[in-house]
């Protein structure tokens, strides 16, 4: 891998760390973002007016401008890229804000890059979404909607599996973590009800032992309205 040109706002990334993920250097290169399962995304670039600017508060503009888009994900965080005294030029003095997968590749575009109709993968949805359930034999298609069309699925946030729980065992409480944590607040009614959706057994085994919880119709008709988050009512 490789960057031959800098990243621009929107480009998808596969990313091989030296060490510890976020906390060693990272070798990435521009991938497809519907076809090579991307570790993430370039969803912001800041540009400083010198090096020395760029250096010193490139990283934090990033993470303001990207730490909703990664913190909405249920296993994501920000990474700054910032350019080379010597590339600073070339860069046009952009620190590129890339919002990269915690534990496993987030497999697709996130936030504003997104278009209605795309299926989502979990590592995909952020609070807030809404999206559209269709079975798929063993798994499931979920189709991202606006909230203001028809959806059957608008997501609320995650849940933490305890510590040790293998994944057949997130299959059969997914639902109960997701009821436990949002149920009173989100589905107090006798028209909503909470759901749980779990990534692959890969992903859980690689650390994204994190639920994905949405609210729904009871009857899992669709909808087409949003439901505000009880917190800001």
């Amino acid at each position: 891998m490789g960057l031959t040109k800098p990243l621009q706002a929107g480009d998808c990334v596969k990313a091989v760390w030296s060490g510890p993920a976020f906390k060693s250097a990272l070798n990435l290169g521009v991938v497809n973002c519907a076809k090579d399962w991307p570790d993430g995304q370039v969803v912001a670039v800041d540009t400083a007016d010198d090096y020395a600017d760029a250096l010193a508060h490139g990283a934090q503009r990033c993470t303001s401008q990207s730490a909703a888009t990664a913190d909405a994900l249920p296993d994501a965080g920000v990474y700054a890229v910032a350019p080379t005294k010597d590339g600073f030029v070339a860069a046009k003095g952009g620190t590129a804000c890339l919002v990269l997968g915690r534990h496993v590749a987030i497999g697709g575009e996130v936030g504003r890059f997104r278009d209605a109709g795309v299926n989502l993968w979990p590592t995909q949805m952020g609070t807030g979404d809404c999206w559209s359930y269709a079975e798929n034999g063993k798994s499931f298609d979920a189709h991202l909607a606006d909230c203001g069309e028809p959806h059957t699925d608008q997501v609320i946030g995650t849940a933490q599996a305890a510590a040790g729980m293998d994944y057949k065992k997130a299959l059969a409480q997914g639902g109960k973590l997701c009821t436990n944590k949002f149920a009173s607040s989100w589905a107090s009614d006798t028209e909503h009800t909470v759901s749980g959706w779990l990534a692959s057994e890969e992903e859980w085994n690689q650390g994204l032992n994190k639920v994905l919880c949405t609210v729904r119709r009871v009857d899992g008709t669709r909808t087409s309205e949003r439901i505000p988050d009880p917190a800001t009512v």
